[in-house]
């Protein structure tokens, strides 16, 4: 039961004074509020949530939601006191036994426990940064007593297990035992608990992803402490040290914690980037609530999709990496993934990686096309081509003469391409940068009309989104809103009228580009594409086969697929309109499922 009594908050501060160094944001304490403790001064992190509200990982340090003090097992409350403080009910926030210990260790050298958990507490939340020796001299002489004062010990437990590190970016026994059991805090078993306990002294060190057998003899220390106790029968801690244990697999990788699997990081580091380049550094610290964008059903075809075509591919073809991005028309990204392992390499193919885009970026050689005046029955040479001293070839060697430009495109013509680029450079040009491909796209009207420039995948699945917009300009996002430890919102997206957007295409334009792409699927290069409803995209691939795309959009959604190798090697016998389109299909028709 918690004392009546509460603080007062000037007789609090002069108390820090004597203390010689008060903590931060003083003037913002309120050690009567135990909930209060929990949340302040955490440690900087970010919680990701997905568009419908589920909890898709975190970024840095992970909180997991508070645990009523009725919730948490008696048996891992009774581990804590039995191995840190078993004189914690009897005494009144200080043991001046164990801090002499701990002092004087302190001043030889050595390390040596001693401290309360009442001063752990206090450690934990405001001293962490202060120095050792004024700590325990000065600072936690003072505020534990008061601590005992206005909470109750259940109270401070509460806080404690709520708030210490278990390792693993695990802060709170709720984020440490979905880290290493999957499971809530509320059904661990006594075995787990000691291990959850035995991890406090060193999380690093007896982490079980990292040394399972260390970590299980140290939980059975914990388990003889508790029987020292008087805690736990000699029966009972026998039992408990045969129970079975199933550590789950490690959802870390590149300082985020992803429950639902690793394969997130790339859009939850994305995300998390986007948040902090639209708040001050202020609003940064602590824990914050991201709500994104993503939609997990989407995310899971997008991740299995692209696994299943690497792991059945990528050794016959020589493929090393993939990307998939999915939006829907606003920009609003809900599948993003970055490459064949987020564990093995933080690098995103979809977000970083500039690459050539091949044919994809016959888009706006077209659209510069239809906004000169021409149409889709206008005739273009695909006749042979030589420029600058080099030939200019189709990738099926084929060439046709006057053709009508949507079958130009349909064809994939290079030499076709190359003439209403030459017709358009300055209008090509101006709708790669306008459309936020490239700020300064270098070469001539081949290299502009071939792809031989770079650009990032998520930049041009936003093109065709612009496309599908019907011209208006599309800028992809992650974040819908941010909320700080507090659940205050400090950034809220506002959605634009449709009257405000920029129009990058003009409507018509845009209208027949989105006619002549669906062709490409129905009756060109991008058949493999096909989802059996209406849909419309572009293949593209460069040359010997280091680069094969394939971008496009439905009624809902748009997706860009990306395969290659790191390296910039060749893969073997990889074109846009094969492996890429079949993925993209593939993804879409999941995607048409969850809409």
């Amino acid at each position: 039961m918690s004392v009546d009594t509460t603080l007062n908050r000037r007789t609090f501060l002069a108390l820090l004074g004597l203390a010689a160094a008060a903590p931060r944001r003083s003037e913002a304490l309120e050690l009567a509020d135990a909930s209060r403790l929990i949340t302040d001064n955490r440690e900087d992190g970010v919680r990701l949530l997905s568009a419908e509200g589920e909890f898709i990982g975190a970024r840095g340090a992970y909180y997991g939601p508070p645990v009523p003090f009725s919730q948490l097992p008696k048996h891992l409350v009774d581990a804590l006191v039995a191995s840190e403080d078993r004189r914690f009910y009897e005494h009144w926030g200080l043991d001046p036994r164990a801090m002499a210990r701990a002092v004087w260790s302190t001043l030889t050298g050595r390390t040596q426990g001693g401290s309360t958990l009442t001063q752990q507490t206090i450690k934990e939340i405001y001293l962490k940064e202060h120095s050792p020796i004024v700590r325990k001299l000065l600072e936690e002489p003072v505020l534990a007593p008061i601590l005992e004062l206005n909470l109750s010990k259940e109270d401070i437990l509460f806080v404690y297990l709520n708030r210490v590190f278990f390792g693993g970016n695990a802060y709170g026994i709720e984020a440490a035992a979905r880290v290493y059991f999957n499971k809530y805090a509320r059904s661990l078993s006594i075995l787990e608990s000691a291990m959850m306990v035995g991890l406090l002294p060193a999380p690093n060190r007896y982490n079980p992803h990292r040394d399972f057998e260390t970590s299980r003899d140290r939980g059975f220390r914990v388990i003889e402490q508790m029987v020292e106790a008087g805690m736990l029968s000699r029966r009972a801690a026998d039992r408990a040290k045969r129970q079975e244990v199933a550590i789950a697999p490690s959802r870390a990788a590149w300082g985020g914690v992803y429950p639902r699997g690793t394969q997130l990081g790339w859009f939850a580091r994305w995300a998390e980037k986007e948040a902090n380049a639209n708040a001050p550094v202020a609003a940064r610290e602590g824990t914050r609530t991201i709500t994104t964008t993503l939609d997990l059903r989407i995310q899971a075809a997008a991740e299995k999709h692209l696994q299943q075509a690497l792991r059945q591919h990528a050794r016959d073809r020589q493929i090393e990496e993939g990307a998939v991005v999915v939006m829907r028309y606003d920009g609003a990204v809900v599948a993003l993934v970055g490459g064949r392992d987020y564990r093995q390499k933080e690098w995103d193919h979809a977000t970083q990686a500039r690459r050539q885009p091949g044919s994809v970026a016959k888009l706006f050689v077209y659209l510069a096309a239809l906004e000169e005046g021409s149409t889709p029955e206008t005739r273009v040479s695909d006749a042979a081509l030589t420029l600058g001293g080099r030939p200019v070839r189709n990738f099926d060697d084929r060439y046709l003469g006057e053709i009508p430009l949507s079958t130009a495109l349909e064809r994939s013509s290079n030499t076709a391409a190359v003439r209403l680029a030459m017709q358009n450079t300055a209008e090509v040009r101006k709708l790669i940068m306008a459309m936020n491909i490239d700020d300064d796209p270098q070469g001539e009207a081949g290299d502009l009309a071939l792809g031989t420039y770079e650009a990032r995948l998520v930049d041009l699945t936003a093109a065709f989104a612009s496309v599908a917009n019907r011209g208006r300009m599309v800028v992809p996002y992650a974040v819908q809103k941010v909320q700080d430890s507090t659940g205050t919102e400090t950034l809220t997206r506002v959605r634009p009228a449709s009257s405000e957007i920029r129009q990058v295409i003009a409507p018509q334009h845009a209208e027949t580009m989105r006619a002549m792409l669906s062709g490409v699927i129905e009756h060109g290069t991008g058949k493999a594409a096909d989802p059996g409803f209406w849909a419309a995209g572009k293949t593209g691939t460069t040359t010997a086969s280091r680069d094969a795309w394939f971008i496009g959009f439905t009624d809902t959604y748009v997706a860009g697929v990306w395969l290659g190798n790191g390296d910039n090697e060749p893969m073997r016998g990889v074109s846009g309109g094969g492996l890429p389109a079949q993925i993209w299909r593939a993804v879409m028709m999941d995607a048409a499922r969850h809409a």
